[in-house]
């Protein structure tokens, strides 16, 4: 079996878009931002953290789009531990 993983390569992340990208920013708070791309047939959409890919996906729509990394930036956010009062932060 670990021979069929054996062959497996990982693509390499997308790069954070600089200025001159023809994206969308859907989402822009913290050490989060995310973009979109239309892609003709589909729009292309990637969450960054801290510049580094860490979701991407594609939507029918630009408003699908927005929708997804919504939800996926909800689960982020519950995902991080809460501060507890009296912490710093």
């Amino acid at each position: 079996m670990m021979e069929f993983f054996s062959n497996v390569k990982s693509a390499t992340p997308l790069p954070y878009p600089d200025d001159d990208a023809k994206v969308t920013k859907l989402y822009d708070a913290g050490p989060y931002a995310a973009f979109c791309e239309d892609m003709e047939f589909m729009w292309r959409w990637t969450i960054y953290r801290d510049k580094k890919l860490v979701q991407e996906g594609c939507s029918l729509t630009l408003d699908a789009s927005l929708r997804a990394v919504e939800h996926v930036m909800a689960f982020f956010n519950m995902a991080r531990p809460a501060s507890r009062q009296g912490d710093a932060g």
